[in-house]
């Protein structure tokens, strides 16, 4: 009976454990991304599931979009049997090829995807005056 109840315990502590161990590591996510483009803009659709919209950040520096956004671990009652739901931070950085119109860009968080329009910059046409 001792041992029995000795096993349980140790098995409790070591739930624990491996609870406030994983708490401490934060998972870094990569959310899945599509990513459409025309003359004009480029749209970039990201999967963020479970991420509220404070949670969600946008950036652009230099050529350098990142997108990220936190999830937060739920407590749930009960014994937790069996899990595919993942928590962490999502993250994604993309080098951009093309000049981007930094003011004009748009984003959009609704059920767990975040769309970005992205505008081009169109290229200036200047006429150099020849001389002779």
């Amino acid at each position: 009976m001792t041992n029995a109840v000795l096993n349980r315990e140790t098995e409790t502590v070591e739930r624990q454990n491996a609870t406030e161990a994983q708490k401490e590591k934060t998972r870094i996510l990569t959310p899945r991304v599509d990513v459409y483009s025309d003359e004009e803009q480029i749209h970039l659709f990201a999967d963020l599931p479970g991420v509220e919209e404070k949670d969600v950040q946008v950036q652009i520096e230099k050529d350098q979009l990142t997108v990220s956004g936190k999830t937060a671990e739920q407590t749930r009652s009960g014994e937790l049997r069996y899990s595919e739901f993942r928590t962490g931070e999502y993250k994604r950085t993309f080098t951009l090829a093309e000049s981007i119109e930094e003011d004009r860009i748009t984003a959009v968080y609704k059920n767990g995807v975040l769309h970005l329009t992205l505008p081009k910059r169109k290229p200036l046409t200047k006429k150099i005056e020849v001389r002779s």
